[in-house]
This record gives C-alpha cells, sequence and structure tokens, in this order.
C-alpha cells in the first residue's frame, strides 16, 4: 500500500511539474489593445508579453484604427505604442523585458510598410543588435506582402503567417509567429466540453506551427478561465485576450 501511494505521488508531482511547465511557458497577447481604456499601459503593467494594434496609412501618417471612420487625429503608432514603449524602457518600469508589438495592417501592406519603416527608422534604440536580442519584436499582421517579400524588409520587421496547409518553402527566418482563426476550427464557447474533432483539429494546427519551429496564437478564441487554461494545456504560446489584468491574474495563479 504504501508503495502504491509513494508511486501515486510521484506521478502526482510529474503530471503537476508538466502542466506548470506549460502555464509558466504561456504567454499573453493583448488583442485589439488600442481599445482599451488605457491603450499600451494596462497591457503593460500587467506583465502581457504581446500587444496588438491596428494601423491605417493615411494622409502620410500611420493612424491607430480598426477604419478609417475612426480615426482620431492624436492617435497615432508613435503616441499611443512606439513613444510609451520607449518611455517605459527609458524609465525602467514595470517588469517587462521583451514586447512582441503585433501591428495589424488595415491598408494596402506595400505602401504602408514603406511608410512603417521610415518611422520605425527613429526608434531604432529599441531594437539594436539581433531580432532574437531586440527588445521590442515588431510582427506585421493582417494585409500582408507575399512571402517570398518579407525578405525585403530589414531585420527588425517580421511576420505573422496565416496558414497551416501552405508551409512549403517559407522564408521562416522572417516568420516570428503563426496566428489562425479559431472560428474556422472550432465554434467552442469556452465553457462546455471541446467537440472531439474540434480538438483534434486545434491539435494539429497546433502541431504544424511547432513542427514549424514557430509560437501559434488564435484569435477570435473564448475569453474565459477554461478556455485559458484550457489552449494553455494545449500549447498555444500566446493565448489571445481582451481583458489583460484578468487573464494576467489567472495565469498567475495557475503558475502558482
Amino acid at each position: 500500500m504504501r508503495k502504491i501511494y509513494f508511486l501515486f505521488s510521484v506521478l502526482f508531482l510529474y503530471c503537476s511539474g508538466s502542466l506548470f511547465a506549460q502555464h509558466n511557458a504561456a504567454k499573453l497577447h493583448s488583442h485589439n489593445d488600442y481599445l482599451q481604456t488605457i491603450p499600451f499601459w494596462e497591457a503593460y503593467a500587467n506583465g502581457l508579453e504581446s500587444i496588438e494594434a491596428d494601423v491605417i496609412l493615411l494622409d502620410g501618417k500611420l493612424f491607430v484604427a480598426h477604419e478609417k471612420e475612426s480615426i482620431q487625429e492624436h492617435r497615432t503608432l508613435q503616441s499611443l505604442y512606439l513613444d510609451p514603449i520607449r518611455t517605459a524602457y527609458r524609465l525602467d518600469l514595470g517588469t517587462s523585458k521583451e514586447i512582441q508589438l503585433l501591428i495589424d495592417i488595415k491598408t494596402e501592406p506595400y505602401a504602408t510598410l514603406g511608410k512603417l519603416e521610415k518611422v520605425l527608422a527613429a526608434y531604432q534604440d529599441l531594437w539594436d543588435g539581433t531580432y532574437a536580442d531586440a527588445q521590442v519584436k515588431i510582427v506585421i499582421s493582417g494585409n500582408r506582402p507575399k512571402p517570398e517579400d518579407y525578405e525585403r524588409y530589414p531585420d527588425f520587421i517580421h511576420f505573422d503567417y496565416q496558414s497551416v496547409t501552405e508551409t512549403d518553402n517559407l522564408p521562416l527566418q522572417k516568420i516570428a509567429l503563426i496566428s489562425l482563426n479559431f472560428r474556422k476550427l472550432s465554434a467552442w464557447n469556452g465553457n462546455d466540453a471541446l467537440d472531439k474533432g474540434e480538438l483534434t483539429a486545434i491539435k494539429q494546427a497546433i502541431q504544424v506551427a511547432h513542427n514549424l519551429g514557430r509560437p501559434i496564437r488564435f484569435w477570435a478564441t473564448p475569453d474565459t478561465e477554461t478556455a485559458w487554461s484550457t489552449l494553455i494545456d494545449l500549447g498555444v504560446d500566446y493565448i489571445n485576450t481582451d481583458m489583460p489584468y484578468p487573464a494576467r491574474a489567472f495565469l498567475n495563479h495557475l503558475q502558482r
């Protein structure tokens, strides 16, 4: 009986350690962060590792907005994100040591990226050295150039690839992340049990991304504690959320 109890204890500790490792490895992505009451700072203060901003090129400026009708003159990529990030690092504020800034382009990609390159040139101090060592990782999502053109862009710009079926001859050195629409795989509400067929499809997508050596994120996921925990345990690398504080508090609880 004592031997059985000992074996059970070892198994419990092993499983707990495995789950802890998964929880500990997961990162949080602030989806549509610019819609928060306090863009950037709420996600940064809560230690979120990835922050998303929709960007529109209009009249030679990069505005942070989902559509032209919602543009506000003072809400630019510089004012809402690049300048605050620089301030946070220069003043050594918070605990985040590295941020992935996911720029979701809503306008024509080549012209928008051309302007973005010029804007980012004034912030070289945020990514001196190699991309792997950069404090801020710029990842382009939304409207993107063709994969064969990724190499045209400087080292500090990488891309968010959005397919697990077209994976031949990819410029993986320029792909930082693989993102997929969760709703194309599952209609799960984030509370009930996942359908077995949908679960298989989700696992397969995750496996493809990991076989390519890249982290994966799903957008349009349920934003519940059950969903966060389930996705973490499935091995999703970036957990999508519109609720930075509750998501961080829950993840901290899991880690403890």
